[in-house]
């Protein structure tokens, strides 16, 4: 009886200890993942060094090894020399991890474009014309030199008034030719995109079944505008602490979409709002549908959106299948990102051509009723601080990326960094550089 007892314990501690190993390894491949693919993008891109990039933005993975091959465009990472991970960076594309895909097959996707943007340049004006200097001086220093022991990282600030660039300054090691991560800002890039399609009447706001997984189950009742909304109903786990749905999606899969298509209905759509990074990748698997082929789809915002407005070096990255990861991936200069949101402070026209379908720049910005003041469509809002403009609206990613739009003050404030362990102040930044103005 106490051998059959003492087998027991230990197979049960056996259990534990390969449960542990296993969850473990989950774990290590997140991190080791995250580190391939931000080494990666954040080296050919915005074209910044290891060491500096170790020190500022892989504090979440202290423990990882990372490898760059200049020759191969590549980026390994391993953890204690586990779960080892590769990037591959592709001229047009960015940055895309090997899951489920090998490199040459990657490296045999050309990219599918000539670009042309055009050319657009902000007229200059005095800062002076539009604020108090010494008022505005004093907004922007503890911004940039932080020393209440906060990681505030800010790399750039942009300000725009009237159509005119009033301020623009850099953190150390950055510049007007530094591309930068959006994040989540990224699911305001997916938010045109849909209104580009809206305006050519492939879709509509109304439309229900949209994807024909969806087409045998209650999924099918889930309408456009919800999607939008951030109100599906779909069941997804944005945990960014541990092995989820999202770093699963975003980290761990072929293709972000299709991962996230699977999610079941939780919640009757329209009613409940819930922030799900997969809502914005399943609303690019809906967009790549509405087009003949993937190189089509490819082609769509940069013809249709990037180039028009001269956003020149904006890179909208893919996963391994070649859809755009419309959630979190996309990179571009302080000024391009100011230029997106220029874009909706002008309803959607640019050089008198309409990109957008006309009051699609008021919809985005309009709460959704069942945010609590805080979301309107795929953009956010900040209704809840009665000193914030009530009709602001801002593009927002993680660490503190910012994109505010001000139709009120007919302006756009744009903050790019890598704040740590905190979010970013960004209403109290934007009420101090009001209060800033003559």
């Amino acid at each position: 009886m106490k051998k059959n007892i003492r087998h027991i314990i230990l197979a049960i501690l056996a259990l534990l200890i390969i449960f542990g190993i296993s969850f473990g390894l989950k774990y290590a491949y997140i991190g080791s993942s995250y580190a391939s693919k931000m080494v990666c993008s954040c080296h050919f891109i915005s074209g910044r060094e290891l060491a500096d990039i170790k020190k500022n933005d892989l504090y979440a993975v202290p423990f990882v090894d990372v490898n760059i091959d200049e020759a191969d465009n590549s980026v390994s990472s391993s953890i204690y020399g586990l779960a080892k991970t590769t990037a591959v960076f592709r001229e047009g594309f960015g940055c895309s991890l090997l899951n489920d895909v090998s490199e040459d097959s990657l490296k045999n996707q050309p990219f599918p474009i000539k670009r042309n943007p055009t050319a657009h340049l902000f007229p200059v004006v005095s800062v002076s014309s539009v604020f108090d200097s010494l008022k505005l001086d004093a907004v922007m220093r503890p911004v940039f030199n932080d020393d209440s022991g906060r990681t505030l990282q800010t790399r750039a600030v942009i300000i725009l008034k009237d159509g005119n660039l009033v301020y623009e300054k850099y953190g150390a090691g950055y510049n007007s030719k530094s591309s930068l991560i959006g994040w989540s800002m990224t699911k305001s890039i997916t938010n045109a995109m849909v209104g580009i399609l809206v305006k050519d009447g492939k879709l509509s706001l109304d439309k229900k079944n949209l994807l024909e997984e969806w087409q045998g189950d209650d999924r099918r009742n889930i309408a456009l505008t919800d999607m939008l909304h951030m109100s599906s109903g779909l069941e997804f786990e944005e945990d960014y602490a541990s092995p989820s749905d999202a770093t699963n999606m975003l980290f761990r899969s072929y293709a972000a979409g299709a991962y996230a298509i699977k999610s079941k209905l939780k919640d009757k759509p329209g009613e409940v709002f819930y922030y799900s990074s997969g809502t914005s990748n399943i609303l690019q698997e809906i967009i790549k549908r509405q087009f003949a082929t993937k190189k089509d789809y490819q082609r769509f915002p940069y013809e249709r959106l990037f180039d028009k407005i001269g956003m020149s070096s904006a890179i909208l990255e893919t996963d391994p299948s070649g859809t755009y990861i419309g959630s979190s991936f996309m990179y571009a200069t302080a000024l391009d990102w100011a230029r997106f949101g220029q874009l909706y402070l002008q309803d959607g026209i640019w050089n008198g051509e309409r990109i957008l379908p006309e009051g699609w720049a008021k919809y985005s910005g309009t709460e959704t009723p069942n945010s609590n003041g805080r979301y309107a469509a795929h953009f956010w809002v900040d209704h809840n601080d009665k000193e914030f403009p009530a009709d602001a609206y801002l593009a927002d990613g993680f660490e503190g990326q910012h994109v505010n739009i001000i139709p009120s003050e007919n302006m756009i404030i744009v903050r790019l960094g890598c704040t740590h362990g905190e979010n970013f102040d960004n209403t109290g930044f934007v009420k101090d550089i009001l209060k800033a103005k003559k």
